[in-house]
């Protein structure tokens, strides 16, 4: 028996049930919504060009459109329906409106390119597939409108070819084979019979529905319908851009997990140690106060991840984390007025911004000997062009030795300033006391600041 019928690997590199993941598919199915949209457009042009083929064609034979040219030509009807419906099919809120229609045959096409919408089955799907077939029978008949035409036939030929090889890779975009749905998609045996055999079975019909009526001028057709039919690459498109979707979600979760356990640490961590040390200075008194101030800096928590943080200027990001702070302790973080402070942030950045100066603020001022609290002050500046942005925190407590490291939450923080091209350090304060943090990192590109 032949090696690559039994080799493993080629039957895999048809189709590969790996990829049928739920959270891969649905990022791989926005990003080839894009290309869906589009080629119906030029599946719609390819009907266009095959219908002024024929005109042409008519017009040189009687000098118009006789009843038999007519007859022939309204066959394009077929796949320019397709074509239509397949526009509508890739856009949600034209098939919401026609579902609300108040003719009953419009709310019912509604109604089934929204059930059949992304499923085994849809009706757009069915008249791109017959409707090319129509038209490469009508181009190549013998008794057809561009008998004695071959330079009409040749374009109504491309044409027809064309509309197939989009309809083609618009069947792998709407990715029937790594459907996640058990219910929605096809068997692996039967996915990999049709990878192997669609390509080549389209190439045989179609060269032999345009080879009926070809004659020197023409006799290339067979050979374009194999061309442009056999492009295995239309067929495996879906799953090039699964294997993509599945290499950048995986840093891109890493990525917003890491961002999620930032803002989870700097709004409920940081305040929960000072209310730790309330309790511990008054273990009696205010206890309902400080239960009900945990249980607000936790909804803030989940709107901000449900959310994300609202756009904000530097002042109103660092107001905000002041304020966050039990009552004793806001007076003991200061605040410098400066040009940068008026810098307006991104949501993004205003989620980090906010994340570092908790952070930092709350190491500065939870570092209490000998009873003296320390003060923190906070200040701003932009480098690069204003595309670098500095947050500063000096305070007055007793410092660190050669032996103090990070702990996670600084780790993670500092990382994730890393991954926006910046950095966490710190470094003993003026006259040898205190400590000097300053995180730094790029903010986004095409946003006013």
């Amino acid at each position: 028996m032949t090696s690559w019928l039994v080799d493993r690997s080629f039957w895999q590199s048809l189709h590969d049930p790996g990829l049928r993941s739920r959270h891969t598919y649905q990022v791989a199915r926005r990003a080839t919504t894009a290309s869906g949209r589009v080629t119906p457009h030029l599946r719609l042009f390819g009907c266009l060009l095959v219908l002024a083929a024929g005109l042409w064609a008519a017009v040189e034979d009687d000098g118009g459109v006789s009843g038999d040219h007519a007859l022939w030509l309204g066959v394009i009807a077929l796949p320019v329906a397709g074509a239509a419906l397949a526009v509508i099919h890739g856009r949600a809120e034209v098939i919401f409106g026609l579902t609300r229609s108040a003719w009953g045959p419009v709310r019912l096409l509604g109604r089934a390119l929204y059930r059949f919408s992304w499923n085994r089955v849809n009706l757009p799907g069915i008249l791109e597939t017959i409707g090319p077939l129509v038209m490469a029978w009508m181009v190549g008949a013998p008794s057809g409108p561009f008998t004695g035409h071959p330079a009409g036939q040749l374009v109504g030929a491309a044409a027809t070819v064309m509309f197939s090889a989009l309809g083609t890779l618009h069947w792998a975009t709407d990715s029937i084979f790594y459907q996640p749905e058990k219910s929605k998609a096809w068997p692996v045996e039967f996915a990999r019979l049709m990878r192997a055999g669609a390509p080549l079975l389209l190439a045989l019909v179609y060269g032999c529905l345009l080879s009926r009526n070809t004659s020197e001028a023409t006799s290339t057709l067979p050979l374009l319908a194999g061309a442009l039919l056999l492009v295995y690459p239309a067929v495996t498109y879906f799953e090039h851009v699964l294997r993509s979707s599945e290499m950048e979600r995986r840093p891109a979760v890493v990525g917003q997990r890491l961002a999620d356990a930032t803002v989870v640490h700097a709004r409920i961590s940081n305040p929960l140690h000072f209310v730790v040390m309330a309790v511990r200075e008054r273990p009696q008194a205010d206890a309902e106060a400080l239960m009900v101030y945990l249980r607000g800096e936790l909804e803030r928590c989940l709107k901000e991840l449900d959310h994300g943080h609202a756009p904000a200027s530097l002042a109103e990001v660092a107001a905000g984390v002041r304020d966050s702070l039990l009552p004793q302790d806001r007076e003991r973080l200061v605040l410098d007025e400066g040009a940068a402070t008026q810098t307006r942030l991104s949501s993004a950045d205003a989620s980090l911004a906010r994340c570092v100066l908790s952070d930092l603020c709350c190491n500065a001022l939870k570092e209490t000997r000998g009873g003296q609290r320390p003060r923190a002050r906070v200040g701003f500046s932009r480098e690069a062009g204003d595309a670098l942005l500095i947050l500063t925190v000096t305070d007055d407590g007793p410092g660190f030795d050669d032996s103090w490291q990070q702990g996670v939450s600084l780790h993670r923080l500092g990382q994730l300033l890393r991954e926006r091209h910046g950095a966490l350090d710190f470094e003993t304060g003026p006259d040898g006391r205190g400590v000097v943090a300053t995180a730094q990192w790029q903010l986004e590109e095409g946003v006013d600041h």
